[in-house]
């Protein structure tokens, strides 16, 4: 079984709500969580969402833990 942990995210169609995300062998989320991830997960109530951006990954003090994913619109996120 994959090691999972808690990010909150803020802003964008799940602000206010914590995605469960694996970790990597360092223990760190995904650098970033698209819009394919977010219908798995949450399906039907996003259909009114905006749905144009990524959630980026963004430690809270030094390089995390903790983090929290930041919503980025599409005219503003970073590839990779």
């Amino acid at each position: 079984m994959w090691e999972k942990v808690d990010v909150p995210c803020v802003g964008g169609p799940v602000d206010g709500r914590s995605l469960l995300v694996p970790v990597d062998e360092d223990g760190v989320p995904p650098n970033m969580i698209d819009q394919n991830w977010l219908w798995v997960e949450f399906g039907g109530e996003l259909l009114d969402a905006d749905m144009a951006g990524v959630y980026e990954l963004e430690p809270v003090a030094g390089t995390g833990p903790p983090w929290v994913y930041v919503w980025a619109p599409r005219a503003t996120f970073r590839s990779g």
